[in-house]
């Protein structure tokens, strides 16, 4: 079977043969339409290309019906080559750089629904592919996932200024000889949950899956100096009463006579009934509180810690809350074995230790971990 082949698709195909960046695939096809362009039997033809006589056959006929759109394998000739041109596509990315409604698109950010409208208005082109989208807004600079959550009521300008003056007041505490914990509260759940699988047909299959859900609260204390966290469950809720029974043992248990702990802003961190134990005299006099500004939970360093330690745990299936809370993540030689502490107050509470390697997980140039 000869086919008919012009000399700019000869050329053409010729270096598609030759490049060794294309697909196998399509260097065959181009090696089988040309020797079929010179006579060349299609049984020969099968045994240069590696296939069967009726797969070249199938080839030639394509190559005839569609040219060069069948050498291509689907590349090219369909509803997903690029069809926009450079110039287009440089038009495009400033309309990507300004909100959707700017463009009369009702969404609040930019997504394949929104790209793919604005794409048809002005430029009246369409792909089938959502994938062709996706890779336009990679084009333009482009996250494909949605921002983080934030609070509208968030300062960023008074939480600069506030970090700044938390950083200074901590490094002259720390030059002073001062223990400065930053801490923070926790709640860790404990549920089972039931997925989709494929089960053996013909055969009733049961389920038991325990429903209870229970839940534990703790209390960290990272030091600014040890790089050690001491944590303390808490019986119950978060609260004003568990908070003054985790910093009362947190100053028993620290040698240094001055002691000076970070906190968030958490309703209960500023209850009277806590804040006079400050005061000379009191049950917590030995502690100094500093406060984080409002809705900036991301520059509490215990917070990071917290991220660490729920990524070793979340996800891993238990039979029991004692066995989620009492786990070990990985450790390598450098790092001893990390644990939390049992249900118990009684307890003694489990140090943390981060190798430098891991000091990311809780370091944050606010408070100058050292």
């Amino acid at each position: 079977m000869q086919v008919g082949v012009i000399p700019e698709e000869t050329a053409v195909l010729i270096r598609w043969k030759k490049r060794s960046d294309n697909h196998v695939l399509v260097r065959m096809k181009a090696e089988a339409v040309l020797y079929a362009s010179e006579g060349v039997n299609i049984s020969i033809i099968a045994k240069m290309v590696e296939r069967t006589e009726r797969t070249v056959l199938e080839w030639l006929a394509e190559w005839q019906a569609t040219r060069m759109c069948s050498v291509l394998t689907g590349h090219a000739g369909n509803q997903n080559a690029a069809k926009l041109t450079r110039t287009q596509k440089e038009e495009l990315k400033a309309i990507l750089a300004q909100p959707p409604s700017r463009s009369g698109v009702h969404a609040e950010f930019w997504d394949v629904p929104a790209i793919r409208e604005v794409v048809k208005i002005m430029f009246d082109v369409e792909y089938q592919a959502d994938s062709s989208y996706q890779l336009l807004l990679r084009l333009c600079g482009l996250s494909l996932e949605l921002p983080d959550p934030f609070d509208e009521h968030r300062n960023e300008k008074a939480i600069t200024r506030r970090m700044a003056e938390v950083k200074t007041e901590v490094k002259a505490l720390l030059d002073q000889g001062w223990e400065v914990y930053t801490a923070d509260e926790v709640r860790l759940e404990h549920e089972a949950e039931t997925r989709r699988m494929w089960l053996p047909r013909g055969q009733r299959t049961k389920l038991s899956v325990d429903r209870k859900k229970t839940s534990q609260s703790f209390f960290g204390a990272l030091s600014l100096t040890s790089k050690k966290v001491k944590l303390y469950p808490i019986e119950g809720n978060q609260n004003t009463e568990q908070t003054i029974l985790s910093l009362d043992r947190l100053q028993r248990e620290t040698e240094t006579e001055k002691i000076a702990v970070v906190l968030d802003n958490a309703r209960f961190h500023h209850a009277k009934a806590l804040t006079d134990l400050y005061e000379p005299g009191q049950l917590l006099e030995r502690i100094t509180p500093i406060h984080l500004p409002p809705y900036a939970p991301d520059h509490n360093p215990a917070g990071h810690v917290w991220n660490a330690a729920k990524s070793n745990i979340a996800n891993i299936q238990r039979e029991t809350p004692e066995e989620s809370s009492t786990c070990s993540p990985p450790t390598s030689p450098a790092v001893p074995s990390t644990t939390t502490s049992s249900t118990s107050h009684s307890a003694k509470p489990e140090t943390i230790l981060f190798h430098d390697s891991h000091r990311g997980l809780c370091k944050t140039p606010d408070l100058n971990l050292r």
